[in-house]
């Protein structure tokens, strides 16, 4: 019997969308965050799981169930569940008498867990212990880290990078003064926990167009420890924030771009200074008959002396 050739099922729409939208693309879609139960929290980590998810709103998704996850340990839970809710940020909050209020933040690539770091709550106070002061749905904060070892030292970098990632949010070309409601500031202290601390920045009328600004508090607020840290490969890290070529901007011949400015640099021909028009400066041109008649004068003494 002959073997027959039978066309491939196509999928349904919905299907096709669904796969179009998790596919790699050139400009990728803004992080979504996924905040995960352990088996086990207490009241301040599921605080603060609500409070995180509050604020990452729209990017943020919040699973219902407990899980029993040890990431640290065994990363195929986490990778399955960011998976299949297709998001690349992860905040896990568990709570048991070797690790007390216990939080892990981290992020994915490919499907696999980039890096992660562990620390501890020691203290917290969520949004709803502040009235009267809320952030709008979606807006950015901007961020402040205080304290030398943001710089000096490599955990503490790679916290700042991890943090930034977290709250960033949509990327924008720019932002309206409008937008910017709240701010949020790390203070890192050797030897002391990391203080997160949040305020609300109010505009109130200065008579000039340009707002008086006044900082209120408002939730979270929280100290932090640092535990067991899990960083990136070098080549891992260099695939995973590697620039497509798309994205590089052209290179324009004799022109070079930094952070702050851009510069051109001009090439000119050689020019030709015995054509130039300059001025015939008087004192200049009695000089040179001066110069002249001392170089006679010089010449007739040398004759005489050798006439004698």
């Amino acid at each position: 019997m002959p073997r027959q050739n039978i066309a491939p099922k196509q999928d349904k729409g919905h299907v096709r969308r669904a796969k179009e939208a998790r596919a790699p693309k050139v400009v990728e879609n803004t992080k979504t965050a996924l905040c995960i139960r352990g088996k086990k929290t207490s009241e301040s980590i599921s605080t603060l799981l609500t409070d995180m998810y509050r604020m990452k709103k729209p990017f943020s998704r919040m699973l219902g169930r407990r899980n029993d996850l040890t990431p640290f340990d065994d990363e195929t839970g986490i990778e399955f569940l960011t998976t299949k809710n297709d998001s690349s940020l992860f905040l896990f909050g568990s709570h048991n008498k070797k690790r007390p209020n216990n939080i892990v933040l981290g992020r994915t690539f490919d499907g696999h867990i980039l890096d992660m770091m562990e620390m501890g709550v020691t203290a917290y106070r969520g949004i709803d212990e502040f009235r009267g002061s809320a952030k709008r749905v979606g807006s950015k904060p901007a961020m402040l880290f205080e304290g030398d070892l943001w710089e000096n030292e490599e955990k503490y970098r790679k916290l700042r990078n991890l943090l930034i990632d977290f709250f960033r949010g949509d990327v924008v070309d720019s932002v309206s003064l409008a937008g910017l409601d709240h701010v949020m500031v790390v203070t890192a202290v050797e030897g002391g926990p990391i203080l997160l601390r949040h305020y609300l920045i109010a505009f109130k009328r200065s008579g000039t167009k340009v707002p008086h600004i006044q900082l209120e508090r408002m939730g979270p607020h929280a100290d932090l420890v640092l535990r067991r840290v899990k960083f990136a490969a070098t080549d891992l890290w260099k695939v995973a924030t590697r620039k497509p070529k798309q994205l590089k901007p052209k290179k324009v011949k004799n022109v070079t771009s930094n952070t702050f400015e851009t510069v051109g640099r001009i090439h000119l021909g050689r020019q030709d200074l015995s054509s130039m028009n300059v001025r015939r400066v008087k004192a200049l041109r009695s000089g040179g008959k001066r110069k002249r008649g001392e170089e006679g004068a010089g010449e007739g003494a040398a004759g005489g002396a050798e006439g004698a």
